[in-house]
């Protein structure tokens, strides 16, 4: 007995939350592989690591998370080259040592360095500023009693003509066909 409940209850509990997802589930792999670049691709291991969990949220449909994650995978992309590149302490253009820098930066330098193309870098961006930063901050609309637009994004997308799901399935789709792209250019393949 786990808590007040069995593990025959939670058993029972797990197999019609599956049920429940499983077209949603079904939807979003099959989207997922349709835009995809399926070959292997070399990456730092942490980067690796949010690319994979990024995708892992996008199939259950932790569609904040995948925002979150993917960002920070292709952070930690750039992160992890300009560290090779410019030594342990390294800093970049901006005199920002590697570490203290942010994504925007990051990106910034990676553009300014030809590591990456314009049309890439506004990729990012687009992740960076449109989709991850508003879940980071958060701010109210003005309407009574105040909301978060995020969070009407989340439970009641059609109020703010804009759902967190289509934020995360224009998210994974940058993911997915531009982390292997990119991460093959700086390191090899």
């Amino acid at each position: 007995m786990t808590g007040q409940y069995s593990d025959e209850e939670l058993s029972r509990l797990i197999n019609d939350a599956n049920e429940r997802a499983f077209e949603g589930r079904l939807e979003r792999l099959r989207f997922m592989f349709s835009v995809e670049d399926p070959n292997p691709a070399p990456a730092s291991s942490l980067s690796y690591a949010y690319y994979e969990e990024a995708r892992l949220c996008w199939f259950i449909g932790a569609f904040v998370a995948t925002i979150l994650m993917s960002q920070l995978a292709f952070e930690e992309m750039l992160r992890s080259l300009f560290r090779v590149a410019n030594g342990v302490g390294g800093q970049i253009s901006t005199k920002k040592n590697v570490n203290d820098a942010g994504f925007s930066d990051l990106i910034n330098q990676a553009k300014h360095e030809d590591l990456i193309t314009l049309e890439e870098a506004n990729a990012l961006h687009l992740i960076r500023k449109s989709y991850r930063n508003p879940y980071v901050h958060s701010h109210d609309v003005n309407v009574k009693p105040n909301f978060s637009t995020q969070e009407m994004k989340i439970f009641a997308p059609t109020l703010v003509e804009a759902s967190v799901e289509d934020e995360a399935r224009t998210t994974i789709r940058i993911l997915v066909n531009l982390f292997p792209k990119i991460s093959r250019r700086f390191w090899g393949q």
